[in-house]
């Protein structure tokens, strides 16, 4: 995915930062495990976060391992699944094929488009499960590829498409939390979106590619303006957050909402204004997202 939800780390106790790592190895062992190499290419701190999140909210029984992989090749990490892991898997896969085609298509790089293909081998039987889900995804980015190859500046638009993707990969179960699920993801993919487009904004003008910011991007205000609707969307997703009853992990998550979150936007916008940035950003391992 994008990897936005990342964490602050210097604000985490030990033993918090050591939890939330174990879901991030739980999911990469998960996605080795169901979709491959390839599957384990696609590991990223969005699908971690959902982790997190889903697990604590419908207690999850977890079960806990440890081993050692190319990452941690002399010691042996903690590994925290449950069945929660195998639906952010899912998920983490399904958004990162479509990412991976709208990549291939943006820049035609061979390495995306054959990922792509051999994800979209790998969830057909995946996604006819979550046929639902599925059907939106596919009719909300079939949407944003329309409005892109029209070329029109809709950034509310293309957010709220996003949006409409993010709010089912949250929906774990149609039950009493569906309703602040669903609206925590619609408003986190939001944000997800005016965060990823100002970090390409440049980039995308100078290759010729679309951007949603590309008749703002010269306003001397318009970080102050992305940055609002970015405050905006998170509001209303940490509206929904808090009314879930969320406690084991909930300091981690809040850690991430509130302030690890904004840890890549920061750093996006210091180099833009040619500003040493010196927060301690987290990246993901090996370099993804």
């Amino acid at each position: 995915m994008f990897g936005y939800t990342t964490v602050n780390k210097p604000e985490m106790k030990f033993r918090e930062y050591d939890l939330y790592h174990s879901y991030y190895c739980g999911l990469c062992t998960v996605l080795k495990k169901r979709y491959g190499l390839t599957g384990e290419f696609t590991l990223s701190y969005d699908g971690a976060f959902l982790c997190a999140m889903l697990s604590d909210l419908y207690d999850e029984e977890d079960v806990v391992s440890s081993r050692r992989c190319a990452m941690h090749p002399i010691g042996k990490h903690a590994i925290r699944t449950n069945a929660v892991t195998d639906y952010a898997a899912d998920m983490n896969a399904i958004m990162a094929m479509y990412k991976c085609r709208d990549d291939w298509n943006d820049d035609r790089k061979l390495l995306r488009k054959m990922i792509a293909d051999v994800l979209g081998m790998k969830t057909g039987k995946i996604r006819t499960s979550y046929e639902e889900k599925t059907s939106v995804i596919v009719s909300a980015m079939k949407e944003m590829d329309e409005i892109e190859k029209a070329g029109t500046p809709e950034p509310e638009k293309m957010a709220e498409l996003f949006g409409k993707c993010m709010a089912e990969v949250y929906v774990y179960r149609h039950d009493e939390w569906e309703k602040y699920l669903r609206t925590f993801g619609d408003h986190l993919g939001r944000a997800i979106y005016y965060m990823d487009a100002y970090e390409d904004v440049l980039s995308d003008m100078k290759k010729g590619r679309y951007n949603p910011f590309s008749d703002i991007y010269e306003r001397p205000d318009f970080e102050a303006v992305v940055r609002d609707m970015v405050t905006a969307c998170l509001q209303e997703a940490c509206i929904a957050f808090e009314k879930l009853p969320l406690i084991e992990n909930v300091s981690i998550l809040r850690n991430i909402l509130y302030s690890g979150i904004w840890t890549r936007f920061n750093i996006v916008a210091a180099s833009r204004n040619g500003k040493e940035n010196t927060e301690n950003a987290e990246t993901d391992e090996g370099g993804r997202k």
